[in-house]
């Protein structure tokens, strides 16, 4: 089984396995007409190979949440009905906001790979591959291929979109006194006498 999460589609690997039945195929990219402008949902291979084809073309600017839950929703289910042998991951970090085709961040990377650390350990007795790919930014590539690594040497991975909330929940309970007023503690009314409130028989 393959997985290529490059921004680009995998057109070679697809050809390659255009009509072999013994390797599934899953692509997660930019859609058309970004390049090299194949992979559409309709591309699933022909012959013996029909249906070993899987393409998840998305818009610019997808991030995390839209790639889990393809891996999630398509590949996971997809996984577990062709118990692979073997998973390969053609791994490129050209879909982080760095390289402007998409917005997956290093967390979103590191997510992922726990993903498909869980399929192989279920599916294939831990047979897990990753080939660098794509990755056209210096920063984000080594930063993502750090996050790969980090979960492949037993770090638990990251939900993504939580970084940073400990650090503004501690901000605003330092800064709260200066802008929040503590509620008003009950106090007894002025014009209450020993018998009570003036009025009462």
């Amino acid at each position: 089984m393959i997985i290529d999460w490059d921004a680009h589609h995998g057109n070679g690997t697809q050809d390659i396995f255009w009509a072999d039945p013994d390797v599934l195929f899953f692509d997660i990219h930019r859609a058309s007409p970004f390049y090299p402008g194949t992979g559409s949902l309709e591309e699933v291979g022909v012959g013996l190979g029909d249906g070993a084809i899987i393409n998840v073309p998305l818009p610019a600017d997808t991030g995390d949440a839209a790639y889990l839950k393809a891996f999630h929703e398509i590949l996971v289910p997809a996984a577990e009905w062709f118990r692979p042998d073997l998973i390969l991951v053609s791994a490129g970090f050209d879909p982080h906001s760095h390289d402007l085709a998409l917005n997956v961040s290093y967390d979103g990377f590191a997510a992922m790979t726990g993903i498909l650390q869980g399929l192989a350990r279920r599916q294939c007795g831990g047979r897990l591959v990753f080939v660098l790919e794509g990755g056209y930014n210096l920063i984000s590539l080594s930063r993502g291929v750090r996050s790969v690594l980090k979960v492949l040497a037993g770090d638990e991975p990251p939900e993504p979109g939580l970084r940073g909330l400990a650090e503004v929940e501690a901000a605003a309970a330092f800064h709260r006194s200066a802008f929040v007023a503590e509620e008003d503690t009950p106090s007894t009314p002025t014009d209450a006498g020993p018998d009570g409130p003036s009025g009462t028989p």
